[in-house]
């Protein structure tokens, strides 16, 4: 896959890219950021998780000590 030199550097600062790959309207994302998001993703999961066990009147009260 050949990328701009715009696309490049975008990517290079972190920015996501707008990518056509075949029919497919995709994103491109530096490794390190969709791993981040991925991180992200299990956090909120395994919040949710905690929170329905709890079955909590109010679970928002912990929502502070999961964000980052």
């Amino acid at each position: 896959m050949k990328l701009t030199q715009a696309q490049s550097e975008a990517v290079s600062r972190g920015e996501k890219v707008s990518i056509k790959v075949g029919e497919l309207d995709c994103i491109l994302i530096r490794e390190d950021r969709f791993e981040k998001l991925q991180e992200i993703r299990d956090t909120e999961e395994t919040y949710s998780a905690v929170i329905e066990a709890l079955d909590d009147e109010n679970p928002d009260q912990y929502l502070e000590s999961y964000q980052t």
